[in-house]
């Protein structure tokens, strides 16, 4: 019996275990998502800003030692092409002015600024129109009362010395209007006065409008 399990012991085969491993697996990779618009123009802007700086960079240090002059060039360059501006460039169109092509003198203008430099009443009245001598009367003056007004200022001492004519337009219904200056002297006073006459259509006059015939207003 004991041979037999010693015999049965000696002769069993010891059982071998064998150690399995699992093949490698490839990792995964997530494929790349496509870049949008928008940040491929946002790399390349960052890269063509990278190139410029570095292209100015290297630049900079070529013309390092020639600033002074650059700056020189560049400042006589800027007033120069100011200039070139101001000369040649463009101009706001000059303001439409048309000149109104004047008229020769009245003749009944003339006989009044001549009966004025006179004193000659007669001559002053008879060159106003019908109408206007009319609204003279009606309004207190006379012939009789322009010749006082005129002796009154030869006895003052008043000198009309020289008349200039300006020039005339025409009006609407035929009339027309002069313009004249008259120099004025007294004693050691100079003066020149505008006087403006406003004629009807044969010429005749219909208003006289000058500073020295308005009444002054008396100060109190």
């Amino acid at each position: 019996m004991e041979e037999t399990r010693e015999s049965q012991q000696g002769g069993a085969v010891p059982v071998a275990y064998q150690q399995v491993y699992s093949a490698p697996q490839t990792p995964y990779y997530a494929p790349p998502v496509p870049a949008g618009r928008w940040v491929r123009f946002r790399r390349l802007c960052r890269l063509m800003l990278r190139r410029l700086v570095y292209g100015m960079a290297m630049v900079g240090r070529v013309l390092r030692p020639y600033a002074a002059t650059l700056v020189v060039a560049i400042v006589l360059l800027g007033v120069i092409g100011w200039m070139s501006y101001l000369i040649w460039g463009p101009k706001a169109a000059p303001a439409a002015f048309q000149r109104i092509d004047s008229l020769p003198p009245a003749p009944a203008v003339e006989t009044y600024i001549k009966g004025q430099q006179d004193f000659n009443a007669d001559m002053m009245w008879d060159a106003y129109s019908t109408d206007y001598q009319a609204a003279q009367l009606a309004n207190g003056a006379s012939k009789a009362t322009l010749q006082a007004q005129a002796t009154g200022m030869r006895s003052a001492g008043l000198q009309f010395v020289h008349s200039d004519y300006i020039g005339g337009v025409k009006l609407d219904g035929g009339g027309s209007m002069y313009f004249y200056t008259i120099d004025l002297a007294k004693a050691a006073q100079h003066g020149r006065f505008p006087f403006i006459f406003t004629a009807d259509a044969d010429g005749k006059i219909v208003d006289v409008d000058s500073p020295l015939l308005r009444p002054q207003s008396s100060s109190k």
